[in-house]
């Protein structure tokens, strides 16, 4: 009896002992448009990632196909670029919903700006808006190009690479 007492007072001190740190896996990305910021339902002013969490640089794509062909028109395109994006994501286990952060780059903004929000409002449908810039420039790599598009994507660490972390 004595000797179970003691190894149900051990237990529940390596429970408590271990509670920090599994809160701390439970922490998730916090995204938020803090008050006297300008807010949109298209993207999140502050995006915070907790330390531990794997981050996923995408380099800008564009809607160039594997054989070097350029869809012609904004819209296709812009379809072109987020299917390129989904494909970068999931070659990581990853979706959508774990873009922390986007930039587009585009030729002529005023004009390929809605096919691009039409895209992304497509590919982040039902997930958190990511932190976003959208940026006009004179040209791309190829003058046959609208747009290109870089992200970030946030995967939270293992529970045992996180431990490995905090507890070397």
């Amino acid at each position: 009896m004595r000797e179970r007492l003691m190894t149900s007072r051990c237990a529940v001190a390596l429970v408590c002992a271990w509670l920090p740190a599994f809160s701390l896996f439970a922490q998730d990305i916090k995204r938020d448009n803090p008050p006297g910021l300008f807010s949109s339902p298209h993207f999140t002013n502050v995006v915070d990632v907790p330390a531990g969490t794997d981050l996923i640089f995408v380099s800008g794509l564009t809607a160039e196909g594997k054989d070097g062909s350029v869809p012609h028109g904004a819209q296709a395109q812009a379809d072109a670029v987020f299917a390129h994006l989904r494909a970068a994501l999931e070659s990581r286990g990853l979706k959508p919903s774990d873009v922390i952060q986007i930039r587009a780059f585009m030729v002529d903004l005023p004009h390929t700006i809605q096919a691009y929000r039409k895209a992304a409002a497509g590919f982040f449908a039902g997930s958190p808006p990511p932190a976003s810039a959208a940026v006009g420039v004179s040209a791309l790599v190829s003058p046959d190009l609208l747009m290109e598009v870089e992200l970030v994507a946030a995967r939270p660490a293992p529970a045992s690479k996180k431990m490995a972390k905090e507890n070397p």
